[in-house]
Order: structure tokens, then C-alpha cells, then sequence
């Protein structure tokens, strides 16, 4: 879809290839998820010891992961929705409710933008209680979230006023 917006063959190569980089380096996080629960459970039963930075690291990894993926990497068919009445209806109704549904959801997106990116900005106060990481980067990957879904949204809003729609999203 955005490669038929911006200049067709070479950003759709530029938009695979940063797929391919976001989708290893999610695979990179979810392997270091992997290797510290192994590392975790085997301190903890063979030495009797407590890990508690190993917890910490693998929430921080997990909130990266779903918001990066989700960001970047998961089309608008494959996020969990309600669509019982949507996906009945001709393709003119639904080009209009998926039209409506990013209206609604982008509007909902960018009223909260200004203040859920001001408070990320806030929390460059406070740290991570065992590996003392500063939150405002912990939850900086929720911003990239927001603002990169603001953007699908808008560019399905775009693809949809073009002639020739087929219901890509």
C-alpha cells in the first residue's frame, strides 16, 4: 500500500528491507527473552539464587517487542478486531467503516498523542528499580507505537480515497 503512495518499486524495496531489519531485530529480543529465562531457571535451581534483573529485562524486552511489532510489522488484517457486520457488507459500506474506524481511532490517537508523549518525556525522572534504566526509553517504544499507527491510519485514509480500492488493508 504505502509503496503505490511514495514511488513505487524502490520504496517498496526500501519498506521490505526495513521490514526485514524491525522483524530481526524483534527476533533478536525475543531470543534474548529465551536465553535469560533458560539463564534464570538454571540459576535458580542449580545455584538457589534469585535473578531479579533477568525479570526485569524480560518485561522491558516484552513491551519492546509488542509495540515494535505492532508498529512496524503487523498489517491491519492481522490486529484482533470486531468485524462481524464490517466484513458483510458490500465493498462500498466497507470501504465506509473502515474509513470510519480510522477516523474514530486515529482521532482518538492524536487527541492523546500531546500527552502520552509529554509524560514518556516525564519519565526521564524515574529508573528501573534492579537495572536502574531510565523509563522515559523504556517507554519510548509506546510513542514510536503511536506515532507509526497514527500514520497507517492516515495512509489507509489516503489509499482508500483512491480510485480502485480493494480492500488491502
Amino acid at each position: 500500500m504505502s509503496a503505490d503512495l511514495f514511488g513505487g518499486a524502490a520504496a517498496a524495496g526500501m519498506a521490505a528491507r526495513a521490514r526485514g531489519l524491525v522483524d530481526a531485530v524483534c527476533n533478536v529480543m525475543f531470543a534474548l527473552v529465551f536465553v535469560t529465562f533458560i539463564y534464570k531457571i538454571i540459576v535458580r535451581y542449580t545455584l538457589g539464587g534469585a535473578v531479579a534483573w533477568a525479570d526485569e529485562l524480560t518485561v522491558v524486552l516484552f513491551i519492546w517487542i509488542i509495540f515494535t511489532a505492532n508498529s512496524f510489522l503487523l498489517s491491519e488484517r492481522r490486529q484482533i478486531c470486531f468485524d462481524l457486520v464490517e466484513r458483510n457488507l458490500p465493498p462500498g459500506g466497507r470501504r465506509a467503516a473502515v474509513a470510519a474506524r480510522s477516523l474514530l481511532l486515529g482521532g482518538i490517537f492524536l487527541w492523546s498523542a500531546p500527552s502520552a508523549l509529554d509524560y514518556i518525556a516525564f519519565l526521564w525522572r524515574e529508573r528501573t528499580p534492579v537495572l536502574l534504566w531510565r523509563l522515559d526509553f523504556v517507554y519510548s517504544c509506546f510513542g514510536i507505537f503511536l506515532i507509526a499507527s497514527l500514520a497507517r491510519m492516515a495512509l489507509a485514509l489516503v489509499s482508500m480515497a483512491r480510485p480502485g480500492w480493494r480492500d488491502r488493508l
